[in-house]
């Protein structure tokens, strides 16, 4: 592989319904969007906790918000959600007290808790929870598509039914994340509802004490049901997209925690600052077309293999992760039970064999397509160019808005591009990104030799789920269906007066897990 210069680069803003971007940035100078503020940020003794965000967050109606990234903070402030993702990536009990499935995963009942309020006054019951899973199916948001085949029934009070035509073993981690807000159902016609949430959650926005944009602050919601869980009577969440200035507000004490970069974890640790490491995505070149439908030379293997064969990850992995991390050619993470270990170097770097795939496949010249290049993420793009170009292959950039990013990448015009790709459980891996209706399943395909092994995946528990999902990574790989790089390390820091946990999937910790240093 030609070398590759360490480059700077920032960070990417999908913000997934999906899967989920992240990518490490580099010290770089404070923007007016990433400047570090005034005030320090809370200790344990005040009982505030002061965090920043590395991504803008853009409003604060239910239906808008994301799973990933740190703009899951917000909304978890003053959100609740029916069920509680833990840091293994199990489920548990949350508003609804207890949930229950039937055996072929088509019905869900959730009893939700008695005697919740939202910050309007009104109730949390049954038919707010119907209106707020309705609000998120339809209301346009990135989650939508992870309720679109749901159908909610008040049975009683305090009890809803959700069902589905086809089996759904995901649905209960969905109630987890932003598809599980419940919010008050006045608010969802609401004018002001970009600004003002109304929830049951944990916290309150202290509206005086926020500007848009800029700082958002919480104080604590004293009706909520669980308020021992929260170590913290405010919170206060800066918008900082730079990462000079979230490394200089944590080492100055402004704010207590931040998601740094791997070119910073040095300074950060040398400054006494605590750094937690989590291995939560992979990055590389997503193929979705293997039916060619866009891209017709997609339609033959030895093309996805040769794709493959034409980058050389352990050169990637050091010259733009810093050695951060490891190799990979699969979508799972290396501690899911679908990993492959003896699978990791099926496509070694080979210039010379990926010429004769595509000699075979009748591409001896290659063909063009269009890149998207999307903000933050742009460092990969003359890697990709110069390689692909190795084989003939000439990728034409097209520049995506930020704004524009998802609505780009899921109409599926652009089925090769550059990212970093969540990885959870295997179910969820594979119900988010392979299934013919997976929201980054961009194309919609669907292979008649792998659909039994989705359908099987939906039901099974235990060893035969852990079987089915290596055979199905099995079938991925052997098809270069993906051309995953590397399993890059991510790293989130905190002061010395603050800890937190890392969750599974995820590049930020949950509010839930912050708690004043022992």
């Amino acid at each position: 592989m030609v070398g590759m210069d360490r480059r700077s680069f920032g960070k990417g803003m999908l913000g997934l319904g999906f899967g989920a971007l992240v990518a490490g940035s580099a010290v770089g100078c404070t923007s007016a969007t990433g400047a570090a503020g005034s005030g320090a940020a809370g200790t344990a003794g005040s009982k505030t906790l002061s965090l920043a965000l590395d991504m803008a967050y853009g409003s604060f109606d239910p239906a808008k918000q994301q799973s990933a990234f740190s703009l899951v903070l917000p909304w978890q402030a003053c959100f609740d959600t029916l069920l509680r993702y833990e840091p293994d990536g199990t489920v548990s009990p949350n508003a609804a007290e207890s949930y229950t499935f039937n055996d072929d995963k088509t019905e869900l009942t959730l009893v939700i808790r008695s005697g919740m309020r939202f910050t309007d006054g009104t109730a949390v019951d049954a038919a707010a929870v119907k209106a707020s899973l309705e609000h998120m199916k339809n209301g346009g948001g990135s989650d939508a598509g992870r309720l679109a085949d749901v159908t909610v029934t008040v049975k009683d009070a305090s009890t809803v039914v959700l069902t589905t035509p086809k089996p759904k073993g995901l649905l209960p981690t969905f109630l987890c994340l932003a598809p599980g807000i419940i919010s008050s159902p006045k608010s969802h016609t609401a004018k002001n509802r970009d600004t003002t949430p109304v929830g049951s959650g944990p916290y309150k926005l202290d509206a005086a004490a926020t500007t848009t944009g800029s700082t958002y602050t919480f104080v604590r919601n004293e009706d909520y049901w669980n308020k021992a869980a929260y170590a913290y009577d405010k919170i206060v969440m800066r918008q900082m997209t730079d990462i000079t200035a979230r490394v200089n507000a944590l080492k100055s004490g402004q704010i207590n925690a931040a998601p740094i970069s791997s070119q910073t974890t040095t300074e950060v640790q040398s400054s006494g600052l605590t750094l937690l490491k989590n291995e939560v995505n992979w990055a590389g070149l997503f193929l979705g077309d293997p039916e060619g439908k866009v891209i017709p030379a997609l339609k033959h293997v030895e093309v996805r293999r040769a794709i493959n064969m034409v980058f050389d990850r352990q050169a990637i992995l050091k010259a733009l992760f810093q050695g951060q991390g490891k190799v990979t050619n699969q979508i799972f993470h290396n501690g899911s039970p679908a990993y492959l270990a003896g699978m990791v170097d099926h496509y070694a770097y080979d210039v010379a064999k990926a010429k004769k795939l595509m000699k075979k496949a009748g591409y001896a010249d290659g063909f063009s397509f269009e890149l998207p290049v999307i903000p933050g993420l742009e460092f990969a793009t003359p890697l990709i160019t110069q390689q692909l170009g190795l084989l003939g292959i000439k990728a034409k950039q097209a520049k995506i808005a930020a704004n524009q990013v998802l609505p780009a990448l899921f109409s599926g015009k652009y089925p090769i591009f550059f990212t970093f790709m969540e990885s959870r459980t295997p179910l969820w891996d594979l119900v988010q990104t392979v299934a013919p209706e997976a929201v980054w399943n961009v194309t919609h395909t669907a292979d008649p030799r792998l659909q039994p092994l989705l359908d099987k995946a939906q039901v099974l528990d235990g060893a035969a789920a852990a079987e089915n999902a290596q055979a199905a990574n099995e079938f991925l790989v052997e098809q270069a269906w993906f051309c995953p790089w590397v399993l890059p390390t991510n790293f989130y820091a905190t002061d010395k007066t603050t800890s937190a946990r890392p969750y599974l999937g995820s590049v930020v910790p949950y509010l839930r897990s912050f708690k004043p240093a022992a």
